[in-house]
């Protein structure tokens, strides 16, 4: 019986080596990749959830709302955040679809409460324009003025506070919810599954906070404070 062991030419085994370091070295460049991608992403890994991501870029002042034509329920065409001058020195935005059963309702009814409390604080401080309540459905292909008017006459909307629009076309609705890190998904029935965040924006439509649907007192005092630093507010 022949014992003796096979022999290994040498340029095999030095193919095999180096394909094995090359294995090696793209393992290392893909962890690589993969651990500098994780740090950018979590601000060097200290938020994991989404909405922890979003509050990072907003203290970094990363944010800033994509200037695009909106049609109000009253059928007016607005731009707002692309001339700072024209624009409220704060708006609390919440995005939203009319045909919404739950969290936009649920806003809604938020959103009436801090009507009442600028009606009642007209007299005192900022004034209305300096304050603006603004609810922007992402839904365009089916939230037309007409669609937005029937919302703004069963939710009690008060054009003089409360702003209700759409951005003019679907490009611009994706390209506004993008610039803000608005996820809007939908949900399989007809419906969408979205952040229902109240989001501070100053005049030039930087991010300067977001707060849930029943933090809105606290949203509320935040605009007022914002506004109070426009220069128009103090005199």
């Amino acid at each position: 019986m022949n014992t003796r062991p096979a022999t290994v030419h040498a340029p095999a085994l030095a193919t095999e080596v180096m394909a094995r370091r090359v294995s090696a070295l793209l393992c290392l460049s893909l962890m690589a990749v993969l651990v500098v991608g994780l740090a950018h992403w979590t601000h060097g890994f200290e938020v994991w959830t989404f909405e922890g991501r979003r509050q990072a870029q907003v203290q970094a002042g990363e944010l800033r709302a994509r200037p695009v034509l909106l049609r109000a329920s009253d059928g007016s065409v607005l731009r707002w955040w692309g001339d700072a001058d024209a624009a409220p020195a704060a708006s609390l935005v919440a995005f939203v679809y009319t045909r919404c059963p739950s969290v936009c309702r649920v806003l809604g009814d938020e959103y009436q409460q801090m009507q009442r409390e600028l009606a009642t604080r007209q007299g005192a401080g900022p004034t209305r324009r300096d304050v603006r309540l603004v609810s922007i459905s992402f839904d365009a292909e089916h939230d037309d003025p007409a669609q937005l008017a029937r919302y703004a006459a069963n939710m009690r909307i008060d054009p003089r506070y409360w702003t209700l629009a759409v951005p003019a076309t679907h490009d611009d609705a994706s390209a506004l919810l993008r610039s803000l890190g608005v996820v809007v998904v939908p949900d399989g029935a007809g419906g969408f599954v979205h952040n229902g965040a109240i989001h501070l924006l100053d005049e030039r439509g930087r991010l300067r906070g977001l707060y849930e649907f029943d933090q809105w007192p606290q949203a509320l005092e935040a605009a007022q404070r914002l506004a109070l630093t426009r220069p128009e507010a103090s005199r």
